[in-house]
């Protein structure tokens, strides 16, 4: 019998079709067994490389220049089997197909009849495919036929009259398609590399969990209100550790101890129910790397993956991709940080290397930090995944927060019910209070800057990029530092450290900052002003304040002010805020934020866009046009996290003289992108338009630009416009 081959090194090894095959299916098999489709794995992972049987791919494996896709064959097979009417199979079918004809170049629209042969969309490609007539028969005799596959189980059938039951379906092929993608890139890289590539998973949980217990030992015998209540709050997350899988919160003061109580809880339940991992969700990335040390001092460094864009994934000791690195590729590691965008947007991406991590979320413990930060306008969006994740998936989700958004009828619509571990918390927030809030109404700019300067020491948080730099324009000086995103994620890092170095030697600080610095970033000042904004962001900036409670609370003040500025953006919250604040007396209570986000929440049915579902996502699934019946590529390019598209300028310094130049010769990699983003600014395209009219820019290369006049980064603030001063501000 003739061989076939799938893949052939550059020394001429080759690896038969049949055993990359037979190793994809079981590796496929294997990642979907956690979410209860092993055998629908299996069949996609058999058949993904059927067109490869063909006369044409055998003479591309040995030189042959013939163009041709191989990914249709299989997806065909399915296809015209899903056309079979009274076929049991045929919706599981169906997503076979998709899999299939996406595992190189990602998970298709469905597309329509008037779709022609050159479009992008699975009706073209299945098009292409019977117009081709390239032989792939031989398939039979090393494959056999398709399996017969079971009908899918009620929950996720799709019915014509019910959009809403559309989601589990379009969701149930993306994490077959993650199982699929994943499995083909492990089984052909072992090959590639001989077995040279060594993956490390970690250790086990029973190893991590003893870690965890010694580590915590160290605060076992405090005395004292707080220690007390910290114990309590401990004590509950063990406690419901044990109870079943579903939505939790925990809603705890600032102070509270949440990043340890919720990983005890999150280790427990995992022990109870037998999971694979933790997943620990972080809305920015100024404060991940902070997150990331805490895990890997407790657990070990190669226990835990921190995921976000400026990850430094350093080669190893023989120059070769680290661990950290290939782990990051499908989150193969006990423990995973990551941000609200890289978690987010991997659960709606079409893309193989966004999609190839999803079935490691399956079976997972999976914490939204500072759960408030959930983005408005995708809100609806993401409470959908969560709560998928949740009933179909194996998942548990723990809502994290001081400031609790109010989410149960949210989540009713999703038939989710979240219960909370601490519910005589609400008792604790006295205990924990160490601020008091005081509103001073507007204020001039020149009298906040006499305040601050009078204050010695403080925190002063603005609502724009451009009303930090007009603050600190005025009292630059010995002491006084900027915060925002003009500039780059290596120097805000560095002043970040030099502020703290400051404050714990009790030397003048001084900082204006943006809301940056209020999602957990550790600082402590005895005094803070933020102007008005969302309630969340004004208790979040009260948390920087006395964070210690080394000093009494009333003493202790966060001033709520305004400015003369035109805000369009921050009407709406700036207005529910001061509905809440003439409401209730304690502005950061339980009662007085819930109330907040149940009119942050309210939707009007006379507006003409849902504005927790802005980009219409959920919408767009399940619509009665056929083309959109699987829109996977719509929804990946509609889903977009960062509310705007945004482009990198690359500021040039002593050490980046390889990055500016891949950029300037177009010669960009994955490792080179990731290096990139530590030290460029992202800018709205407008922006980025009007530094390359005052042609100040390299020529723009995958939209990075290198800043070739270091003139307009200003060594404080960041990248400037220079003819009026102002940051590129949003």
């Amino acid at each position: 019998m003739k061989e076939y081959f799938a893949h052939k090194t550059e020394d001429g090894r080759k690896q038969t079709l049949l055993d990359h095959s037979e190793g994809t299916a079981e590796r496929a098999a294997k990642f979907a067994e956690s979410f209860g489709f092993a055998e629908e794995a299996r069949a996609g992972g058999k058949f993904h490389d059927a067109g490869k049987y063909s006369p044409i791919f055998q003479r591309r494996l040995d030189g042959g220049k013939e163009s041709y896709e191989h990914s249709s064959a299989g997806m065909y097979l399915f296809a015209k089997r899903m056309s079979v009417k009274g076929s049991p199979s045929r919706q599981i079918d169906m997503l076979e197909a998709y899999i299939i004809a996406g595992h190189h170049s990602g998970l298709p629209d469905t597309g329509s009849s008037a779709d022609t042969e050159d479009d992008p969309t699975f009706r073209a490609k299945l098009r292409r495919r019977e117009n081709s007539g390239v032989d792939f028969e031989a398939y039979k005799d090393e494959l056999g036929e398709l399996p017969a596959l079971r009908a899918l189980p009620a929950d996720f059938v799709p019915r014509g009259n019910d959009p809403d039951s559309f989601f589990p379906f379009q969701f149930l092929g993306r994490m077959l398609f993650s199982s699929l993608v994943d499995a083909d890139f492990l089984d052909t890289e072992e090959f590639m590399s001989d077995g040279k590539v060594v993956r490390d998973g970690g250790g086990s949980f029973d190893v991590l969990s003893e870690k965890f217990e010694r580590h915590m030992e160290k605060f076992s015998g405090k005395t004292g209100k707080l220690c007390e209540n910290r114990g309590r709050i401990l004590k509950d997350c063990k406690r419901a550790a044990n109870l079943e899988k579903g939505v939790w919160r925990l809603t705890v003061p600032t102070g509270g101890g949440k990043t340890l109580s919720s990983m005890a809880f999150a280790l427990g339940h995992l022990k109870k129910h037998g999971m694979k991992r933790i997943i620990y969700v972080i809305p920015y990335i100024s404060i991940i790397k902070q997150t990331v040390a805490i895990f890997e001092d407790i657990f070990g460094a190669e226990n835990v993956l921190g995921h976000y864009s400026t990850a430094d994934f350093r080669p190893d000791e023989n120059g070769e991709r680290s661990a950290a690195e290939l782990a990051s590729e499908n989150w193969d590691k006990p423990i995973i940080v990551t941000t609200n965008v890289q978690f987010f947007e991997s659960l709606f991406a079409n893309r193989t290397s966004s999609c190839r991590k999803l079935h490691n979320i399956a079976d997972s413990v999976i914490i939204f930090d500072e759960a408030q930060m959930l983005r408005v306008g995708l809100l609806r969006p993401c409470l959908r995944a969560i709560s998928e994740l949740v009933k179909n998936y194996r998942c548990t989700a723990l809502l994290c927060t001081a400031t609790q958004p109010a989410l149960e009828k949210l989540l009713a619509d999703n038939s989710i019910t979240a219960r909370e571990i601490c519910p005589e918390v609400g008792e604790m927030y006295s205990d924990f209070a160490r601020v008091r809030y005081e509103r001073i109404g507007k204020i001039s700019d020149d009298e906040l800057c006499e305040r601050l300067l009078e204050s010695g020491s403080a925190l002063c948080v603005l609502n724009t990029k451009k009303g930090v730099r007009a603050i600190y324009d005025r009292i630059r000086g010995e002491g006084v530092f900027h915060l925002s995103t003009n500039m780059t994620p290596e120097h805000l890092g560095r002043c970040i450290e030099t502020i703290r170095e400051r404050l714990n030697e009790h030397k003048r600080c001084i900082v204006i900052s943006t809301s940056l610095i209020e999602a957990g970033v550790d600082v402590d000042f005895p005094v803070v002003f933020r102007e008005n904004a969302g309630l969340d962001s004004i208790i979040q900036a009260g948390g920087r304040c006395n964070r210690e409670g080394k000093n009494p609370a009333d003493e202790s003040v966060v001033y709520i002010f305004s400015r003369d500025e035109d805000q369009p953006k921050f009407e709406e919250v700036k207005s529910i805020t001061n509905r809440v604040c003439e409401l209730f007396d304690n502005i950061s209570s339980p009662e007085a934020i819930h109330d907040y986000f149940e009119r942050l929440y309210k939707t009007s049915p006379y507006e003409k866009k849902d504005k927790l579902d802005e980009n219409n996502i959920l919408g767009l699934i399940g619509q009665k046009d056929v083309k959109m019946i699987l829109p996977y590529r719509e929804i990946s390019d509609r889903f977009r996290y960062i509310e705007k598209e945004q482009k990198l300028v690359l500021i040039p310094d002593d050490k980046n003289g390889e990055l500016c130049g891949a950029v300037r010769s177009g010669k960009l990699s994955r490792k080179i992108l990731r290096e990139i983003t530590k030290c460029s600014v992202a800018v709205y395209p407008y922006q980025f338009d009007e530094l390359r009219k005052c042609g100040v820019l390299s020529d723009e290369c995958g939209g990075i630009a290198v800043l070739e006049d270091k003139s307009w980064y200003d060594k404080d603030c960041g990248l400037v416009i220079k003819e009026t001063g102002e940051g590129i501000f949003g």
